[in-house]
């Protein structure tokens, strides 16, 4: 049976859960499990997305449609049926492809979707914090709830950070969306994670300075801290994050500053828009500074394509790895934004094949290690533009109103977004989270661009991924 009913256990004020089910594949499956690489095993939570609709056919029925989609979809998706378990043998932790199923919410609120606020999100989804063991614990939920201001709904979806990165994570929707209109899928997935093993010996060829022990941070992973990772987030102090807008036509101004001085010849828009960043960003924390203070950038590329042979485009897993970028105080307050566009372009070459297998064997000798953000540290996850999709993500009701991608309160990154929740497409939308006034200086630092370049940076007073 593809699914069955489980008590409703939550609620809010706000939010009332009616009836929560468990959804298993349409059809039986061979048990099977799938390993979890050294870069799945540091990333112990949950990512959120929200997306929002004003044509509703009635969302008792959206749920059974959805329930049915997702049933069938599940056959593709084995891992996100099953749960994460501890292999007796090697002690690693990997996914039992078991049909345990995911969970699918039918909720209601009195709220409309212009009414809905970031206060407001974690009660649009099926949280499973009250899992006490593994194997209770869902890798998938999935709520719709019933938006009765103005009749809309809203479809929160849950998925555990082990199964999908942001890219496989896109993906996974747009095979939902295709299965739910009735077609086939949108790309098939491949699961095997095998090219990610460490050697045997491992064989670490490179320094691997970026990495420190994880202990008690979100990316520390065991089973407790998985288990006890809904409720840390919860739990974790609000801080409000502003957000920006680059256009493209702005990128594009800002990138000519940069090739001006011929230093660089060319750079895309992440490079220049990360260097100006990182170096407003540093000048907000590091006021004090010595001239020899060694400054980092943390920012993750896509391996897909870097590894040989290639993961390739339907790789399922986490195939994203961080780059650090350094560079001393005194030279990142005195020279031009070129150099630091080249500081960041040299980090990028050395991501290689050979230094990602180097990478993956330091992580089987130092299980305990993965990249926490230091004083002197800026993080920068640019958000990959296929992202940009789920601003028209069709489930057989049109394009969404609103999307959203809730953060985790523990996040300190700064985010560049490919899209605002309105669904517009055009450059950079830069979500920072800092106190008050070291978020001043960053403005200020920002400001300062213009007088290189002519209105490259537009502060937005409100926005809808402000949180």
């Amino acid at each position: 049976m593809a699914a069955s009913v489980v008590s409703p256990s939550r609620g809010s004020s706000k939010v009332s859960v009616r009836e929560i089910f468990v959804v298993r594949p349409s059809q039986p499956l061979n048990r099977s499990t799938i390993f979890l690489s050294n870069i799945d095993r540091t990333h112990g939570y949950f990512s959120r997305n929200l997306f929002f609709f004003r044509d509703n056919p009635g969302t008792q029925a959206v749920v059974e449609h959805l329930r049915k989609a997702l049933s069938k979809l599940l056959v593709a998706y084995p891992g996100h049926a099953g749960r994460a378990v501890v292999n007796p043998v090697t002690n690693r932790l990997e996914i039992d492809c078991n049909s345990a199923g995911s969970l699918l919410a039918y909720a209601t609120s009195h709220l409309s979707i212009h009414d809905v606020s970031v206060d407001d999100f974690d009660d649009l989804f099926l949280s499973p914090a009250e899992a006490r063991s593994l194997e209770d614990l869902p890798l998938l939920t999935v709520q719709v709830t019933h938006l009765g201001g103005d009749n809309g709904f809203a479809i929160a979806i849950l998925n555990h950070h082990l199964l999908d990165d942001a890219t496989s994570g896109i993906f996974f929707l747009l095979n939902l969306a295709s299965i739910s209109r009735g077609d086939c899928l949108y790309l098939a997935p491949n699961f095997d994670r095998t090219q990610l093993r460490a050697r045997d010996p491992p064989k670490v060829d490179f320094e691997h300075r970026q990495f420190t022990n994880v202990g008690g941070s979100r990316f520390a992973i065991t089973p407790d801290s998985i288990l006890a990772a809904e409720k840390s987030r919860c739990e974790a102090p609000r801080k409000t994050r502003k957000t920006y807008h680059f256009s493209f036509h702005r990128l594009n101004e800002l990138k000519k500053v940069v090739t001006h001085d011929g230093l660089v010849s060319r750079c895309s828009s992440f490079e220049a828009l990360a260097a100006l960043v990182w170096r407003a960003h540093a000048r907000a924390l590091e006021s004090s500074s010595s001239a020899e203070t060694l400054l980092k950038l943390h920012f993750v590329m896509d391996t897909r394509n870097i590894l040989q042979p290639p993961l390739g485009s339907n790789f399922s897993g986490n195939g994203q790895f961080g780059v650090v970028a350094e560079m001393t105080w005194e030279d990142m307050c005195n020279l031009p934004l070129s150099h630091i566009v080249l500081c960041i372009q040299e980090a990028r070459k050395m991501l290689t094949d050979e230094y990602m297998r180097s990478a993956i064997d330091y992580l089987e000798l130092h299980p305990d290690h993965w990249y926490v953000p230091g004083k002197s540290q800026t993080q920068i996850n640019a958000w990959p533009r296929l992202m940009s999709k789920a601003v028209e993500l069709d489930l057989g009701w049109g394009k969404p109103a609103r999307v959203e991608f809730p953060l985790d309160n523990r996040n300190s990154a700064i985010i560049f977004f490919p899209f605002d929740a309105n669904g517009n497409v055009d450059g950079f939308y830069v979500s920072v989270k800092l106190d008050p006034a070291p978020l001043a200086v960053f403005e200020e630092h920002i400001a300062t661009l213009e007088k290189e370049c002519e209105n490259v940076v537009s502060p937005l007073s409100t926005h809808p991924h402000d949180q």
